[in-house]
């Protein structure tokens, strides 16, 4: 694209008086109409691709983070009566490629400096191609997002249909983030808004995740206190363990340590965590993940502490996005 768009360029070369582009808003490319950005380097190629890049980074600053607000959801039960526990927390959108944003920028002028031979590059975007650039990448989120939801319609398994909620979700938090640049680069300040509610969709997904029929079992646990773990890490993750019996998904974890060892005066532990998914015919894995851990500690005493800690922090982290990668 860098290159494409230097080919393209009708670049000025000239040693005279610097351009007022390097003071200030460009005469030709004002701001209301265009996106301008400025790079400089020994080399003219390399002041092309900084410049281009400089103007890259006008979006990459918008839709780097999105805060959106979440819902960590906390189920349990007591004597029959199911009680909900829910926890606000902001959460990131993924960092989105600016590539398709930027399509259509070009070097307008290049001036080099007489006193360092230093070139000096400036790359504009016409505001209403970055516009569409942008509005063709929410379509496309919109459509898939729409797919998805379709499909989660004519689903009957319920994993299937938490996966394709997931999936909605996730674009549009990423069409979220092109839309709070849409606002800043339209001149009109609105951009487009969307079709379906965030907030909603996060709660058709947490709603079905509360209602998926899943049991926690430990297949093995050589420290103890796994069971805990697990099931805090599931309601953590808006899945309602309580569900037990024949039709049930089952969650299946164990943790394997080796033995401890002393270097150096400092003891160390390791251990292999894994989760399972099985399908509801009690039988059927459909899908399993494992990660190595290892602590420290200047005692052997603390090893296993540590050790069931580091477990529940990776389980707490990895659980949910596994359960959803099983179904996909």
């Amino acid at each position: 694209m860098l290159l494409t768009a230097c080919m393209q360029s009708t670049s000025v070369m000239s040693t005279a008086d610097a351009p007022q582009w390097l003071k200030g808003e460009p005469e030709l490319y004002p701001n209301f109409k265009y996106l301008t950005a400025t790079g400089s380097a020994s080399k003219s190629e390399q002041a092309k691709a900084r410049a281009l890049s400089n103007l890259a980074k006008i979006f990459e600053v918008q839709i780097r983070e999105v805060s959106t607000t979440l819902r960590d959801t906390q189920t349990s039960q007591r004597e029959g009566v199911e009680t909900v526990q829910k926890n606000q927390r902001i959460a990131s959108s993924v960092n989105l490629k600016t590539d398709k944003m930027v399509q259509g920028a070009r070097i307008a002028e290049q001036w080099q400096s007489s006193a360092d031979l230093t070139y000096h590059t400036l790359a504009v975007l016409d505001r209403s191609q970055a516009g569409n650039n942008i509005r063709g990448e929410m379509n496309r989120l919109d459509n898939e997002t729409q797919f998805s939801l379709q499909q989660h319609d004519s689903r009957n398994d319920p994993l299937l249909k938490i996966s394709d909620l997931h999936t909605a979700n996730t674009l549009q938090q990423d069409r979220a983030a092109l839309q709070q640049t849409l606002k800043i680069i339209d001149v009109r300040g609105k951009g487009d808004p969307a079709r379906w509610s965030l907030a909603e969709l996060d709660e058709r997904l947490q709603r079905e995740l509360r209602a998926l029929p899943v049991q926690a079992v430990i297949k093995s646990d050589d420290i103890g206190g796994l069971k805990n773990i697990l099931e805090g890490a599931a309601a953590e993750a808006g899945l309602n363990v309580a569900a037990v019996g024949s039709g049930a998904y089952t969650l299946a974890a164990s943790l394997d340590s080796q033995a401890p060892m002393l270097v150096d005066d400092w003891h160390w532990l390791r251990a292999t965590l894994k989760v399972e998914l099985v399908a509801q015919d009690g039988i059927t894995v459909i899908g399993y993940k494992s990660w190595p851990l290892k602590v420290s500690a200047g005692s052997a005493s603390q090893l296993e502490a540590r050790i069931m800690k580091a477990a529940d922090k990776k389980l707490k982290a990895e659980l949910l996005k596994s359960v959803l990668e099983f179904a996909s």
